[in-house]
């Protein structure tokens, strides 16, 4: 079956609220019609989500938030809740980032409560796995052991709406991605451990992803495989020209054409 493919654009804590309007009207210009053909993500910082969810009102840009609490509890300090980020405009979260789970402890039990907590508040999770810098198993057996952990409890339907990020930490800021033979192998076991949890009507219809150091000149090789249904890019996702030649890449993929 045909996938609507997916590009993402995570700022993390760069980009002020008049650097994130002005990515707005310049990607706009850059991208064309290609909001047509692939669904765009934004995850701007906290500061600039409203901004970003004014300035692209009436387009097809959606809004994310980069984390979210593991609480709905009010009077939790210096974080955000799934019912505020929609209040602002988001329709998704990522949840599971490498650098939430090192800097900020977050485990997988941590990450599957977010998940269930943003499921139930209406929010689509963006929930990243993959293998850690010092994690020495073979990596069927550690995607397994972390999705058993970070999907406990989710139901088939809600697996569905996700879109799944195989991002291994350690290509996490380098001069260049994974290879395409492993994201290709990522993605691929995430789809078939769906497959064999939730059957094949959920694994042909849930989006998968490859993040990690994502540039355009890495774009095509790394959209080989039929698994990948998209990209995410962080420090050329900031650049809306170049995120822009991203999107243009995910979308040559998804109507099947080459270079």
């Amino acid at each position: 079956m045909t996938r609507r493919p997916v590009a993402v654009s995570n700022w993390k804590m760069a980009m002020t609220i008049a650097e994130s309007l002005a990515w707005v009207r310049d990607f706009q210009a850059a991208a064309g019609d290609l909001l047509d053909v692939v669904d765009v993500i934004v995850c701007p910082p906290f500061t600039a989500l409203w901004a970003t969810a004014q300035a692209s009102r009436g387009s097809r840009i959606q809004l994310a938030g980069q984390n979210m609490a593991p609480t709905t509890d009010p009077a939790r300090m210096g974080e955000i809740s799934a019912k505020l980020l929609i209040d602002v405009g988001c329709q998704r979260v990522v949840l599971g980032h490498w650098e939430v789970r090192r800097h900020l402890g977050d485990d997988d039990d941590i990450v599957n409560r977010k998940v269930r907590l943003a499921l139930e508040a209406g929010l689509a999770p963006m929930l990243l796995v993959g293998e850690g810098r010092d994690e020495k198993a073979p990596l069927p057996d550690v995607l397994q052991r972390r999705l058993e952990r970070v999907l406990d409890g989710c139901r088939a339907e809600q697996v569905e709406t996700m879109i799944l990020t195989y991002e291994p930490e350690g290509a996490i800021g380098m001069a260049a991605p994974a290879s395409p033979e492993q994201a290709a192998a990522g993605c691929g076991f995430i789809r078939e451990w769906i497959r064999e949890r939730w059957g094949n009507t959920v694994a042909d219809h849930v989006r998968l992803m490859y993040g990690g150091s994502v540039a355009p000149e890495y774009a095509a090789d790394l959209l080989s495989s039929p698994d990948v249904d998209g990209l995410g890019a962080t420090r050329r996702g900031r650049n809306p020209e170049a995120f822009a030649e991203i999107v243009r890449q995910v979308a040559r993929m998804g109507l099947g054409q080459s270079e």
